[in-house]
């Protein structure tokens, strides 16, 4: 990721985010998941987000059941994807499952931050905000374990109000503020990359027992990654003004 760049995306996620199904439509998916509601309280869901009519437990209860759903979907998937191709189909294969790969993390992200209460990272005509493409990092630094991630996210989640100074709030709102933590995840990302083109080289190369490793990895790998991030909103939703202060110095003193 370079410091000069338009975008904090690694080039990988910029493109799973724009395969067809990753883009969660926001109000669709709480008027689903929260299909009890009607009238007056399912616009208070989509305006002020479920945080405003549940708790924290129910919340957790809720989200969890996206991840555990999201990681079947995907399981099947990736277990599709990972019956044998022939040699000269390999590679580009491999390229392609760590785009699926990316791309249900991005759709699970996205489920548990609508969840939590976070806006759509997509605007009016279906593009991805600056914003948004901030908290899809943090969403995947949080899921693949970067802990300044967490602290990143109850920031923005947080902490851009009352709880940190004017001078502190300006300084959020640049690139230039998060580029060191941007660069943390963007490692992390490329790490689970060279892991995720090793994996799905070898499984690729057994008959049956590659779909059967794929799926099996991809269950073992998403619903950790999926309960780290509910973990992480239900912390944040949760936090005291010391706790966000204690964040903000965490993701200042990012190198």
């Amino acid at each position: 990721m370079d410091e000069e760049s338009d975008q904090f995306l690694p080039e990988i996620v910029s493109k799973a985010i724009k395969l067809p199904g990753v883009k969660v439509d926001r109000r669709a998916f709480l008027a689903k998941t929260f299909h009890q509601l009607e009238g007056a309280e399912l616009a208070q869901l989509v305006d002020q987000g479920p945080q405003s009519l549940f708790g924290a437990k129910d919340l957790i209860k809720v989200a969890n059941r996206v991840v555990l759903n999201d990681t079947e979907k995907s399981t099947v998937f990736s277990f599709a994807a990972g019956l044998p191709s022939t040699p000269l189909a390999m590679a580009g294969t491999a390229t392609a499952d760590i785009l699926q790969y990316f791309a249900f993390a991005v759709r699970m992200a996205q489920e548990v931050a609508y969840v939590f209460g976070r806006p759509s990272i997509f605007n009016e005509d279906g593009a991805l905000t600056e914003a948004g493409e901030r908290e899809v990092m943090l969403y995947l630094g949080a899921m693949l374990g970067v802990a300044a991630a967490n602290s990143g996210l109850m920031l923005v989640s947080r902490g851009l109000g009352a709880t940190v100074g004017k001078k502190m709030l300006q300084a959020t709102l640049t690139k230039t503020f998060w580029y060191p933590l941007m660069k943390k995840i963007a490692g992390a990302i490329g790490i689970q990359v060279t892991k995720k083109s090793a994996s799905s080289l070898v499984t690729k190369t057994v008959p049956i027992i590659g779909g059967i490793a794929s799926g099996g990895l991809t269950f073992l790998t998403f619903r950790p990654m999926g309960k780290r991030l509910v973990k992480v909103f239900s912390e944040t939703l949760q936090a005291d003004d010391q706790q966000i202060i204690d964040a903000e110095n965490v993701v200042v003193s990012v190198e």
